[in-house]
């Protein structure tokens, strides 16, 4: 059954956003090329927020990536660039990717936080605003299907 992951993550600064940027991409370009990935989307939030959302064949995929070295560089590095950061995963019956006002709606009721070293006032609460600003969406297709 197919496996969805929805992140919501905050700068604390506009001075992290070069160095989160050029990590994302390099996590983007692993993305696409992970076996069992299925379609997914980032969208940059108004506030130097950032959200993904992932949907793959199972969970294992997903965490094939999550492990990937790209992306781990990109997680040892968030503590220290954002305030809050928050996560939700779920399973679901078809292969569609959830809405993104769904999917953040979610997050917001049932995610968990990821460790920062200077929260917010948001993160320490884990009560998170909805998605503000819908204008810059990125979507991502497996590499295969490009």
């Amino acid at each position: 059954m197919p496996f969805v992951s929805i992140t919501r993550l905050k700068l604390r600064s506009i001075f992290n956003l070069p160095a989160f940027l050029f990590t994302n991409e390099a996590s983007a370009k692993t993305l696409v090329k992970t076996d069992g990935f299925l379609s997914g989307k980032e969208l940059t939030d108004k506030n130097l927020t950032f959200w993904t959302l992932t949907i793959w064949e199972n969970d294992a995929a997903m965490k094939s990536f999550r492990n990937s070295a790209a992306h781990k560089k990109a997680m040892q590095k968030l503590p220290f660039w954002c305030s809050e950061g928050s996560y939700f995963h779920w399973i679901q019956d078809d292969e569609t990717l959830p809405p993104l006002a769904f999917a953040a709606e979610r997050l917001l009721k049932e995610g968990k936080t990821t460790k920062v070293r200077k929260p917010s006032a948001n993160q320490l609460a884990n009560n998170f605003p909805p998605v503000k600003w819908t204008k810059l969406e990125r979507s991502f297709k497996p590499a295969s299907k490009n």
